[in-house]
C-alpha cells in the first residue's frame, strides 16, 4: 500500500522557508512516490479556523503554499488524500481514516529563536577539574580547608578518584580553564563547535554544584580572567562556549545562606525556602544545597533580570560566553504548595534574550522536556529521554529509571530493543515536542551523571558501541560528547565519581579506531547545513538492523546500524531512496551504485554519503 511511502516531515526536505516568520508564505510539501493518489490537500489553521488548500504536484511530491499566522499561533497543519476512493489522513501520527488530533498534527512555532548553529555543532562536555591542569599556580593544596566532612586533598591525573565516602567531593585533580584552553586545537581536530563546561563558579566541591559566588569564576580554576581567555580563543576557532549553572539552589557556604542561618529575619533569608518548622529546604534533601525561592522578586533582579544579573554578566563581554546548561531545571521553583518552574524560565529566556539573541538555554530533563520546548522557555533539553535512554536499551542495558541506585549500576535488559522498537521509539520521543525543537536537541548517552556506556564490560562490544556513536552523530539535534568517551577513557559502574575519571592525555593508551570514528562524524558534521536540518527516517531493515537516513536538499546522509552477529546482505529498495545513483562510505571513501547490494560485516555499522 501506501505505509512508509507517502510521508511529510517539518524539515528542510518539506519546508520552505523552514523558520519561517509571521505572515510569511510557507511552502509545504509531502512525498507520495510511485502512489497513486488524487485530491491531495493540507489543512491548516488561521483566524481560529481550518483552512484547506488544495496541492499541485511536482514529480514525486505535492506542494502549496500557506500563510504563517501571528503569535502566539503557531502553524498547525495535516494532509489528506484519496487512495482507492477512501480518503487518508496523514499527521505526525501516522495515516488514520479521521482526522487527526491537534497534538497530533505538524507544528512550526513562528520567529522561532533558537541560534541555527547548534543543528550543525558538535558539543564536547567537559568536568573542568578531570580535563587538564594548565596552570599548576591555582592548583589546590592537601587540606586546604575542610567541607561537608571532608578535607581537600590534591591527586595527579594518573590516580583513580575515590568513591564519596571517602572523597566527599573535594578531592581535586587540579584541571581549570587554563587546560581546557591548551586543548583548543585537539578539540578543534576532533570537530567540536560547542563546548559544554560543567559548573564554574566559585564553590566548594569539585562538581561546583555548590555555587558560593553567582558573580565570580572559581579562582581554583583560574578565575574571572581564565574564563575571558578561553572564550576569545575558542571563539578564534569558531567554538561556542556554553557554561553550567544551578540557579535551583547555592551551597551552603554561599554567603546569603550564612547570614540566612545566622539570622532568621535577615533580608538573605528570604532568598531560600523554609519548612513549616522554621528548617530551610534542600534539594533532594542534600543538606549542603539550599533551595532557592523565587517568590522572592529581589533574588529574580540578582540571578538573572536586572542589567547586572549574574546570568547576564557572563553573557557580555568581555567574557561572551554563548549559553547556559540549567542544571535540574524541571525542579526549580516547585515545592508542594509552590509551582514557579515555569514562571522562571519564561523571565530567564526573555531577559537573557535582551543581551544576547542567539543564546541558548539547555535544560537538565531526564524525562519528557515537550511542556518546556514550546518556543518561550528552553531552546533545548539534555535529550536522555529521545537518545541516550534508547541507545543505552539498544546496547542491551536496562532503561536506568528501572534500576537501582539512580541508574549508575545498570542492569542487563533480557530483551534489548531491536531495530523495529528503537525506530519507533525515536519517530515517538522526536514527535512529542513542537517539530522545530528536534534540530536543538543535545543529544547524548554519557555525561558526569551517568556511568559510561563503554565501561560496561558486561554488554560492551567495541563494533556495535562504534555504530551507537554514529547514530548520535546522525540524529536530529547536536550530539554531545562527553570528554575521553573519545579515547575510551577509563571508568566503572556504581555511582558518579566512576564516571569522572582524569582524562588522559597519554596518546599511546588512547583507542586511536575509537578517536578516529568520533573525527569522521564530526567532520561530517561540521558547518553542514544540509545534514542539520534534514528529514530523518527510521527504516527496520531486519530485526537487528537499523537504517537511519538523513535526507538533506543536496544529499543523503545514511547509517546502517547493525548488531547482527551474522553477515548481512542489504538492498536500498525503499522509495525513500529515488533519485540517488550512488553511495559513499565515508569511512573508507569507497564508491558504489545505490542498487548494489551492501555486505555489512558482523556487528558492523557503516555511513554513506548518497548523491
Amino acid at each position: 500500500m501506501f505505509k512508509d511511502i507517502i510521508t511529510s516531515q517539518v524539515s528542510s526536505e518539506f519546508v520552505s522557508p523552514l523558520f519561517p516568520k509571521q505572515g510569511d508564505d510557507v511552502e509545504l510539501k509531502i512525498f507520495t512516490g510511485d502512489v497513486k493518489v488524487k485530491n491531495v490537500a493540507v489543512f491548516t489553521n488561521r483566524f481560529g479556523l481550518e483552512w484547506r488548500y488544495d496541492m499541485s504536484q511536482e514529480s514525486s511530491y505535492y506542494k502549496c503554499k500557506v500563510k504563517a499566522p501571528y503569535k502566539p499561533e503557531g502553524l498547525r497543519y495535516y494532509f489528506s488524500f484519496d487512495y482507492e476512493d477512501r480518503i487518508y489522513y496523514l499527521s505526525k501520527k501516522g495515516f488514520t481514516m479521521w482526522a487527526p488530533c491537534a497534538k497530533d498534527q505538524f507544528f512550526i512555532v513562528t520567529d522561532y529563536t533558537s541560534p541555527k548553529y547548534i543543528a550543525s555543532s558538535t558539543c564536547y562536555q567537559i568536568f573542568p577539574d578531570r580535563f587538564c591542569n594548565g596552570d599548576k599556580s591555582n592548583d589546590v593544596k592537601d587540606g586546604e580547608y575542610v567541607f561537608n566532612g571532608g578535607v581537600v586533598s590534591a591527586h595527579t591525573f594518573d590516580e583513580i578518584p575515590d568513591e564519596y565516602e571517602k572523597a566527599r567531593c573535594v578531592d581535586f585533580f587540579n584541571g581549570d580553564l587554563k587546560g581546557i584552553e591548551e586543548k583548543l586545537s585537539y578539540l578543534n581536530d576532533l570537530g567540536i563547535t560547542v563546548l559544554y563546561i560543567n559548573p564554574i563558579l566559585r564553590s566548594r566541591t569539585v562538581h561546583r554544584f555548590d555555587c558560593i559566588d553567582y558573580f565570580n569564576v572559581d579562582e581554583k580554576l583560574g578565575g574571572n580572567e581564565a574564563l575571558i581567555s578561553l572564550t576569545k580563543k575558542a571563539h578564534e576557532l569558531g567554538i561556542k562556549i556554553v557554561i553550567d549553572i544551578s540557579i535551583n539552589h547555592t551551597g551552603s557556604d554561599h554567603e546569603w545562606f550564612k547570614k540566612a542561618q545566622e539570622d532568621p529575619e535577615c533580608e538573605e533569608a528570604s532568598y531560600y525556602y523554609k519548612k513549616e518548622d522554621g528548617s530551610f529546604l534542600y534539594w533532594q534533601d542534600v543538606d549542603t544545597l539550599p533551595q532557592l525561592n523565587y517568590n522572592n522578586q529581589k533574588l529574580r533582579d540578582i540571578v538573572y533580570r536586572s542589567a547586572d544579573a549574574a546570568m547576564k554578566k557572563f553573557l557580555l563581554p568581555p567574557y561572551s560566553i554563548d549559553g547556559w546548561r540549567l542544571d535540574v531545571a524541571p525542579e526549580l521553583g516547585r515545592t508542594e504548595t509552590d509551582q514557579l518552574c515555569k514562571e522562571v524560565w519564561r523571565e530567564v529566556k526573555t531577559s537573557l534574550r535582551g543581551v544576547k539573541d542567539d543564546l541558548y538555554l539547555v535544560g537538565e530533563d531526564w524525562n519528557d522536556a515537550t511542556e518546556y520546548l514550546e518556543g518561550d522557555m528552553w531552546d533545548a533539553t539534555m535529550n536522555y529521554f529521545g537518545s541516550g535512554r534508547l541507545l543505552r536499551s539498544w546496547m542491551g542495558e536496562k532503561d536506568r529509571f528501572q534500576c537501582g541506585g539512580w541508574g549508575h549500576s545498570p542492569e542487563l535488559e533480557k530483551y534489548p530493543m531491536d531495530a523495529y522498537t528503537l525506530a519507533e521509539a525515536l519517530k515517538d520521543t522526536e514527535n512529542a515536542s513542537q517539530d522545530l525543537s528536534r534540530f536543538f536537541r543535545m543529544n547524548l548517552f554519557d555525561s558526569h551523571d551517568t556511568p559510561r556506556l563503554h565501561n560496561n564490560s558486561a554488554i560492551y562490544d567495541e563494533d556495535i558501541y562504534k555504530g551507537v556513536v554514529m547514530a548520535l552523530y546522525m540524529l536530529p539535534g547536536m550530539p554531545n560528547i562527553y570528554y575521553g568517551d573519545e579515547i575510551s577513557i577509563g571508568g566503572k559502574l556504581g555511582s558518579v565519581e566512576a564516571s569522572r575519571y582524569p582524562m588522559v592525555w597519554d596518546e599511546s593508551m588512547w583507542n586511536k579506531g575509537m578517536l578516529n570514528t568520533h573525527k569522521i562524524m564530526g567532520a561530517l558534521r561540521k558547518n553542514n547545513d544540509d545534514l542539520a536540518f534534514a528529514s530523518a527516517y527510521y527504516i527496520p531493515l531486519n530485526k537487528n538492523t537499523l537504517a537511519i537516513f538523513r535526507k538533506g536538499k543536496e544529499k543523503g546522509y545514511l547509517l546502517l546500524l547493525n548488531k547482527n552477529e551474522e553477515v548481512q546482505n542489504i538492498v536500498l529498495d525503499n522509495q525513500i531512496f529515488k533519485g540517488y545513483q550512488e553511495m559513499k562510505d565515508i569511512e573508507n571513501g569507497e564508491n558504489q551504485k545505490l542498487d548494489s547490494p551492501l555486505s555489512l560485516p558482523s556487528n558492523k555499522s557503516r555511513v554513506f554519503i548518497l548523491q
